[in-house]
């Protein structure tokens, strides 16, 4: 399989790397000074190019696209972290984003923040839009996600806390929130290309709850099943 595999940075991912050199097989991970962004391993019978993309909507949206645009994939994968919304969603615990939303992405209006639907920039149900939403259609497909949770995201510029997070879940009707979801999901989405959007849960913002390191470990022993098993 030629997969494309969308990440933050590729030290989150030491579990994984220390998996696919073991069979001597030498990484070159990309100069941070330079403006290459993708490093390339072969891990079974996977082709794999990761893409390092930053933090931030912008950052995510331009990596994506430019990787999308270079060569096809039978499947493009982000595996990241998230704030749950929701108490029963555990540290650690991967969900699977089926549908993701903008959200502070526009103006305040009287009561709130208006999001760009509100304000009549972008059109709810014109392509890839589907009822104010982007909603991944594959995911009745690949039986190897079908462990995960599936969640509504929101994909915020600011994080919530504990005093807006409430807001924002009842508002979005959203489990978690991340901060590049629609960065990742937009040009996949636009390119058709099939894609998966797995987050560990980092915090949880309804019991207060944080851990990264479990969440890191977490993502990098899913990542790692994942790609034995697809």
């Amino acid at each position: 399989m030629k997969l494309l595999l969308c990440i933050n940075r590729s030290s989150d991912f030491k579990a994984l790397l220390e998996t696919v050199t073991r069979g001597e097989q030498h990484i070159s991970l990309p100069d941070p000074q330079s403006a290459n962004f993708i490093f390339s391993f072969h891990y079974l019978q996977h082709e794999i190019d990761v893409c390092e993309t930053g933090f931030g909507i912008f950052q995510t949206t331009f990596k994506v696209t430019k990787a999308l645009s270079q060569k096809k994939y039978h499947l493009a994968l982000k595996m990241s972290f998230c704030n749950a919304y929701k108490p029963e969603l555990n540290i650690g615990e991967i969900v699977n984003v089926i549908k993701d939303k903008p959200g502070d992405i526009g103006m305040p209006g009287e009561n709130d923040m208006s999001d760009i639907y509100d304000l009549g920039l972008m059109d709810s149900e014109s392509f890839p839009h589907f009822k104010g939403a982007f909603v991944n259609m594959n995911n009745s497909y690949m039986n190897v996600m079908m462990p995960f949770r599936k969640v509504v995201s929101v994909t915020v510029n600011k994080y919530a806390d504990v005093d807006s997070y409430d807001t924002k879940r009842l508002r979005y009707k959203a489990d978690i929130e991340t901060g590049d979801g629609l960065g990742f999901v937009y040009p996949c989405m636009y390119e058709r290309q099939p894609f998966y959007q797995l987050n560990a849960v980092e915090r949880n913002l309804s019991t207060g709850e944080y851990d990264l390191e479990k969440a890191k470990l977490h993502l990098n022993d899913t990542l790692i099943d994942i790609l034995q098993k697809l």
